[in-house]
């Protein structure tokens, strides 16, 4: 895994450049929403394009994660299909419902029946290198579908956001110190916090990450949204909350009101006997500051898996879970 973190930044240079190789049809000029599909490691690339096509373009985009194929969903929806395998049950039975409608379509993996689909229908293919668990291919898997959106959603990443995105990236391995952070997380029970946009994506990848390298059972939950509900929780059992740690993540756009209150916050966990933890993200452009705190994500539950003596590449709950027919 260490090999994947030291080559993030060559995956997005190349994904770049695979994505802008993508030939669209005609009628992919008339999209206005974008539909995207996906589990996993291959979907958290669709829940950054999200915010990063929300901030820039008029364009609806949704995130589906194995739920139904919406009405709303018509021949101006464009319908992304990411399943780097190719072989996703979940992704591969939407597709059936997209070219039943006729919606127009992007495939996005490294091969499998996805790929099949898509030199038998003659759906664009984003076809990007395969050999890697997927979590480990979020470079490629964000990168490469970036220029086909600015294709179609009439905005664009300037080449100074990626060149500080990339800068960004290669300062995580000493940014923020992931060795520090793992064992301040060693052996706790891990709750994480952000305002919710920009850093949603990045809540779901350190939870994710947190599980599937570290072997660590952690939740998430969004700003302000957890003043309303879920503050009440850090009082009972006891004997948890004392093993317990609230991680907040934070942004140079954070609101002010409600750092306030986040404040307070911190105050009241830190006199139930849990401890907390803030980290900042580094970066001016959104796409910067998103995958700093990604990247630094990733660091952190490799050094934590290491410190829980697992090894981060093996997953065999979620192999056994995919063998059932």
């Amino acid at each position: 895994m260490r090999e994947y973190l030291l080559g993030v930044d060559r995956q997005i240079s190349e994904g770049l450049e695979i994505g802008r190789t993508v030939l669209l049809p005609r009628a992919y000029g008339k999209v206005k929403q974008v539909l995207f599909y996906g589990m996993g490691g291959s979907a958290i690339s669709g829940d950054v394009l999200r915010i990063l096509v929300t901030q820039r373009s008029r364009d609806f985009f949704a995130v589906e994660h194995g739920g139904k194929w919406p009405n709303w969903a018509d021949r101006q929806t464009l319908a992304v299909f990411s399943s780097y395998s190719g072989n996703t049950i979940e992704v591969l039975q939407h597709l059936k419902h997209a070219i039943a409608c006729g919606s127009p379509m992007l495939i996005v993996t490294s091969g499998g029946k996805l790929a099949e689909i898509a030199v038998k229908h003659r759906i664009p293919w984003v076809k990007i290198p395969g050999g890697l668990p997927p979590r480990c291919a979020i470079g490629y898997l964000t990168f490469s579908v970036l220029p086909v959106l600015e294709k179609v959603g009439h905005f664009q990443v300037l080449k100074a956001e990626i060149n500080e995105t990339l800068a960004t990236i290669r300062k995580a391995p000493s940014q923020g110190q992931p060795k520090q952070i793992a064992r301040t997380l060693f052996g706790r029970s891990i709750h994480l916090y952000a305002m919710g946009g920009l850093l949603e994506p990045v809540l779901i990848r350190w939870r994710a990450q947190l599980a599937e390298n570290s072997k660590t059972l952690a939740s998430h939950h969004f700003i302000p949204e957890i003043f309303h509900n879920e503050v009440e929780g850090w009082r009972f059992p006891k004997d948890v909350i004392r093993r317990s740690l609230a991680l907040f993540l934070r942004d140079r756009e954070d609101s002010p009101f409600f750092e306030k209150r986040r404040k307070l916050l911190v105050k009241y966990i830190r006199g139930q006997k849990a401890e907390t933890l803030e980290i900042k993200s580094s970066g001016r452009s959104p796409l910067a500051r998103i995958f700093s705190l990604i990247s630094l994500g990733d660091w952190v539950s490799y050094e934590l898996a290491l410190l829980n003596g697992v090894d981060p590449m093996k997953i065999p709950v979620i192999e056994a879970l995919k063998k059932i027919k």
